[in-house]
């Protein structure tokens, strides 16, 4: 009964510093995405001070094809990062990160404007998006790679989780903006208001640094430092290919569905449909609020139900619902906020289950680096392009329903993608079995 005793009480403080690490490692990422997604948020402010122009349209596009070059440093950074992560531990690449994109964020937020220094304005901008893009490349990855490998029996759970927190950073980034709308006039936000919240962004990055400053390494890395492997991108290129393939097709649709929530509708609705920012605003924090709830409750299933199935839903909800969805929105016969409310729902569904079907996907030595490819290849393609395109067909069809027929596509590359899931998956599965 005494050896009992003592190993029950020796297993207690253990299962603590495991929570503890995920928390923490959760905690960073939604620190860190807020200095990346701001820049969306505030993109009609930054359009009129960046890329003047007579067209509100052409404006917009130039400002969301800087949105979309900050994904285009994301593979490079996914690479170098994961690699290093894979070699000599993810923690390392956690304190690196935080304190590069800080100083991306408030160098953002102090660039003169346009009218003050030219053209080397938009360059320095694009400069700093790439900063962000190639250091924020290695966040997500490393911060679903630590948790499931502390806590690989709840694995679909915790990396929920670190998608709650990820979401968490976006509501405050809309958050900040709708308070800055609230409590400036228009030309206050569009003159210093905006800047605000990039600063801010930068503030709180150092918070991310310090949280992250207690954090060791992940238990199953520990027991792997005999056994790593040198090459681990060259690794995951060579032999697990299909297993990248199968990850780009399933982060797809997280990426697409998400930047629409979180870039384009916001413009979208007050450029294009003409509903008051004010309200547009607080539909978006509403949407995000609800996508945080439903994506962890859907997390929470995925330990007892197979997450591949619950990604499915939303996906085949996306190709049947997007096209009709949108034509009621154009037409204005939904309510703005309930709109908001039933993109977070749907959305939650393949938020709370794709962060663990990319973990399970590649074994412990190269799992850092087949998510960071998986991962980064899927924002480049969709995230990044995402507003880009979207705007352009509005722009060239004037058709209201350009979201629809984009997400609509998306969708049916989700599907195919998740085919591969049961043969190809089950990496946790073993891991968790040998914890």
């Amino acid at each position: 009964m005494a050896s009992a005793d003592l190993a029950a009480a020796s297993h207690e403080p253990a299962r603590q510093t495991r929570w503890k690490t995920v928390i923490l490692a959760s905690l960073g990422g939604s620190l860190e995405i807020y200095d990346f997604i701001i820049y969306g948020v505030f993109a009609r402010e930054i359009a009129r001070q960046f890329f003047p122009a007579a067209d509100p349209i052409a404006s917009l596009i130039s400002t969301f094809g800087v949105f979309a070059i900050g994904y285009v440093s994301r593979p490079l950074g996914g690479i170098v990062l994961s690699s290093l992560g894979d070699r000599f531990g993810r923690r390392l690449v956690f304190l690196v990160s935080v304190l590069a994109m800080s100083a991306s964020t408030i160098g953002i937020g102090l660039i003169p404007g346009y009218a003050s220094i030219g053209v080397m304005a938009p360059v320095l901008l694009i400069l700093l998006r790439l900063a962000q893009g190639f250091f924020l490349a290695g966040e997500l990855p490393c911060s679903i790679t630590y948790v499931v490998e502390e806590i690989p029996q709840r694995a679909s759970l915790v990396s929920g989780l670190v998608i709650f927190c990820l979401n968490s950073g976006v509501l405050t980034a809309t958050l900040i903006s709708l308070a800055l709308h609230a409590g400036l006039s228009a030309e206050s936000v569009l003159a210093f208001g905006w800047r605000i919240a990039f600063i801010f962004g930068g503030v709180i990055g150092l918070v991310s640094y310090w949280l992250r400053t207690s954090l060791e390494e992940s238990t199953e890395f520990q027991r792997l430092r005999s056994h790593k492997v040198k090459r681990p991108f060259r690794i995951v290129l060579t032999e697990y290919p299909k297993q990248v393939a199968v990850g780009v097709g399933v982060a797809g649709i997280v990426n697409a569905s998400n930047s629409l929530l979180f870039v384009v509708l916001p413009s979208y609705m007050t450029t294009v449909l003409h509903v008051s920012p004010s309200l547009a605003s607080a539909g978006q924090n509403i949407g995000i609020a609800t996508m945080s709830a439903s994506l962890l409750f859907f997390a929470w299933l995925g330990d007892r139900l197979p997450s591949r199935y619950w990604h499915r839903i939303g996906s085949l909800l996306m190709l049947a619902g997007s096209y009709p969805f949108y034509r009621l929105i154009a037409a204005h016969q939904i309510d703005p906020v309930a709109a908001f409310v039933v993109i977070g729902f749907v959305g939650g569904l393949v938020n709370g289950s794709y962060a663990y079907l990319l973990a399970d996907l590649f074994p412990t030595p190269v799992r850092f680096s087949g998510i960071a490819l998986s991962l980064n290849l899927a924002t480049v393609i969709f995230t990044g392009i995402t507003p880009l395109v979207v705007t352009q067909l509005l722009h060239k069809t004037g058709s209201a329903v350009a979201p629809g027929l984009f997400l609509t596509g998306v969708a049916v590359i989700a599907l195919v993608a998740g085919l591969g899931l049961k043969r190809f998956g089950g990496q946790l599965g073993r891991v968790a079995e040998q914890g």
